[in-house]
This record gives C-alpha cells, sequence and structure tokens, in this order.
C-alpha cells in the first residue's frame, strides 16, 4: 500500500511539473518542447494550436502557430468585419473585387484589419505555370535554342543562348552513323523562326560514312540569303538587318501580340522572299534600287522601335501602337502610286469616295483593336493572328482611302 502511495505521488508531481513547465513556455513565448520534438523540425509550417478564441469563435485570439519549425506565441485582434450580415474575423477575404487575365489569381481584393475592410491588390504575373519554356529562335544548327524565354516567378525571362560553330556542329553530327548521299544544313543563314527555315549555307552530305561539309551558296554573305533586306544590303550584319533583327527579337516577340502576329508575317513573307532575295543578290544594279527603296522602311521601323520604347511600360499596348504606326506609314509611302491609279478607275466610273469610306475603315479598325484584347485576355491566338492581321491591313490602307477621298471630292474653282 505504501509503495502504491509513493507511485502515486512520483506520477501526480512528474505530472504538476510537466504542466508548470508548459505554462512557463507559453507565458514566454518560447518553443513548446512537446510539439517540437526536442527542439526543431517537430511541427507543420503554419499548423495552429489555439489557446483563446475570440467571442463567438469566429476566429482565434491566441495561438500556438508553427514558424520555421518552432511554435511561436501570436495573438490575433478580435475585431470583426461585416459584409450582407455575414461575420468575417481578422484576416480574412471578404470581397474579391479582380482576378488577373490570364492565371485567374486574385489581384484585387477586401481583407478584414481591425475592425475594417481594406483594399489589397497584388501584382498579376505575366505567365504561369511557373517554369514555362518556349524556343522563340534555333540557332544556324536547327537543333540548338539560340533565344529562349522561361516563366519564372511569374515573369518571362528572355535568354540569348552562345550558339555552336559549324566545326562543333560537325563534329557532333560525325558522332552519327549516315547513309550514303543524305543531307543536313549544319549552317543556316538566319536561323530557325517558329520552323520556318531561311535557307541553307552550309551544307552537309554523308559521303562514304562521313559528313563532308559543302557551301550552299557561291558568296558566303549573300549567297544563300533569302530575307530581302540581307540581300540588299550584303550582309546578315550591317546595322540596317540588325535593326530589324533586333526590332523583332528583343521587342516585338517578346509580345503575346506581336509574336502571333509575326507568325502570319512569316507564313507570308516567306513564300515569295527567297526567290526575290536571289534575285536582288544576282544584280547589283537592283541592289543599288532597293536599298533607295528600303530606307523609308528602315526609317519607319527606327521610329516604330522608339514608339515602341517609349511605352515599354506595356508592351502589349506598345507593339500595337507601334504596329498600327508601321502599318499607316507604310501604306502612305510606300502605296503612294497606287493611289493614283486608283483615283484615275474612280472617275471613270464616276464614282465617289464620301467620309463615310473612312468612317467604316476607323470602325474597322477599332473593332480590330477591339478583338486583340479579347486575344489578350483569353490567351487565344488563333484570333490574335487574325485580328493583328486585319489591324495592320487596315492600317496600312486606311491612308489611301482618306487621300483618295480628299482628292475626288474637292472642289475645283469655277471658270470665269
Amino acid at each position: 500500500m505504501r509503495q502504491s502511495c509513493l507511485v502515486a505521488t512520483a506520477i501526480l508531481v512528474v505530472f504538476v511539473i510537466s504542466v508548470g513547465a508548459n505554462l512557463v513556455h507559453v507565458n514566454a513565448g518560447q518553443p513548446h518542447p512537446l510539439q517540437t520534438g526536442g527542439g526543431t523540425g517537430g511541427c507543420v509550417e503554419g499548423q495552429q494550436s489555439v489557446q483563446e478564441w475570440c467571442p463567438g469563435k469566429k476566429t482565434w485570439k491566441v495561438a500556438l502557430v508553427c514558424r520555421n519549425g518552432v511554435p511561436v506565441r501570436e495573438t490575433r485582434d478580435c475585431s470583426t468585419c461585416s459584409k450582407e450580415g455575414v461575420i468575417y474575423g481578422e484576416g480574412e477575404i471578404g470581397e474579391l473585387l479582380e482576378e488577373c487575365p490570364t492565371t485567374g489569381k486574385m489581384k484585387s481584393y477586401n481583407v478584414c484589419e481591425k475592425g475594417e475592410w481594406v483594399t489589397h491588390t497584388d501584382p498579376c504575373p505575366e505567365c504561369s505555370p511557373e517554369g514555362q519554356f518556349q524556343i522563340l529562335r534555333y540557332c544556324p544548327d536547327g537543333t540548338t535554342a539560340g533565344y529562349t524565354k522561361e516563366c519564372r516567378n511569374g515573369v518571362w525571362v528572355y535568354e540569348e543562348k552562345t550558339c555552336p560553330t559549324v566545326g562543333e556542329t560537325l563534329e557532333k553530327l560525325g558522332k552519327k552513323k549516315c547513309g550514303e548521299g543524305e543531307q543536313r544544313c549544319i549552317e543556316d543563314c538566319w536561323g530557325h523562326n517558329f520552323g520556318l527555315k531561311s535557307g541553307c549555307r552550309t551544307l552537309a552530305i554523308c559521303t562514304r560514312g562521313v559528313w563532308v561539309p559543302t557551301a550552299n551558296g557561291a558568296d558566303r554573305e549573300t549567297g544563300c540569303a533569302c530575307f530581302i533586306a540581307t540581300a540588299t544590303y550584303g550582309s546578315e550584319r550591317s546595322p540596317e538587318v540588325q535593326l530589324l533583327r533586333n526590332f523583332r527579337d528583343r521587342d516585338v516577340l517578346r509580345t503575346f501580340a506581336g509574336s502571333e502576329g509575326m507568325k502570319v508575317f512569316n507564313l507570308i513573307y516567306y513564300s515569295f522572299s527567297p526567290q526575290v532575295a536571289r534575285t536582288i543578290s544576282a544584280n547589283d544594279n537592283l541592289r543599288t534600287v532597293m536599298r533607295y527603296l528600303l530606307y523609308p522602311l528602315i526609317g519607319i521601323l527606327w521610329t516604330s522601335q522608339q514608339i515602341f520604347s517609349a511605352l515599354a511600360f506595356s508592351p502589349e499596348g506598345a507593339v500595337v501602337v507601334a504596329g498600327v504606326f508601321t502599318g499607316s506609314m507604310i501604306g502612305l509611302l510606300y502605296a503612294l502610286p497606287f493611289y493614283g491609279v486608283t483615283l484615275a478607275v474612280w472617275r471613270v466610273f464616276r464614282r465617289r469616295l464620301t467620309l463615310r469610306h473612312v468612317s467604316a475603315s476607323l470602325v474597322v479598325l477599332a473593332a480590330a483593336s477591339t478583338l486583340i484584347v479579347v486575344s489578350e485576355l483569353t490567351r487565344f491566338a488563333l484570333l490574335m493572328q487574325v485580328s493583328t492581321s486585319l489591324l495592320a491591313l487596315t492600317a496600312a490602307a486606311l491612308p489611301g482611302i482618306a487621300f483618295s477621298s480628299w482628292a475626288l471630292n474637292r472642289r475645283r474653282p469655277v471658270a470665269s
């Protein structure tokens, strides 16, 4: 009996000491040894152990919250907020005001803080999901990524990679077996863009089981060029060509509207540019004429690049404004000879262009702009391709329609 009493007394003393130690740790805001499993790593991050509830038990007032593997005593304000008869506790979200258009995450929302509704606004991520990776342009070997973008922390990060040399590509290719007469392009003129190949400069042909490089053009700089500006100015490294390339890669392709619009442009442009470029390369006189013809275009695109830079705080809007400017200026400068033909035809048939035709063009321009906005919100690639093409064509035609309307409707002085 005496031994039983001693055991019971010992158990009671241990229990009292444990409870006392727990209270000391809680009151001092120190880690709880029983919940931490000896100090660290014993609790789940954010896990809560409520010590005291707010009136009505909507939310807790005092709790042990796991922070970095250690329970920490925290106290909340018990003030509440109400909306349409519903009571919200401290820190609770009461109303979603705006969602991010592409990811659906909360952008703007009301949070209950000390009995008042406070609006919080978080920046919307440019991209989702994290780690999404796209190749915008391949290296001249056609397989190595040359220009990429990757989604990091909700932002597109663009990187220009170091491309392998012809020798490195040939060495890598030589480790693989090849069939007699098999051909591989190991150096492209411009690299690959959207799956379109601009032409092969150096061709490797399998001869007796060995890859043998063969020049695919008489002139290394222009022999295989199918880019009209490259053929005109004689080199891919000329300032004019570099201007076009940098504006395309560093500005236009970084936007959703620009990249989708370029897909349509490339499909049309590369359908005829190789033949035109080869003709220009073979004729020095024609090359000189083309240089003069392209000077206004270089100026237009330089100005467009400045417009884009000035509006760089909104890249999607900047590329649309730059596109409208480029299209309208090209229509104004390069289509001017065709305006005279249009005027002659309309005079023969005694037709008149009025302001209604100009207004209709402006309506189409506004409709195309609206479709671009819808495409941005929905990320609908096909709709973006159609709307950007419609915007560019209308912008190019608008100056001609306005000029023709003015020329056909101006009043001539009456002869006395």
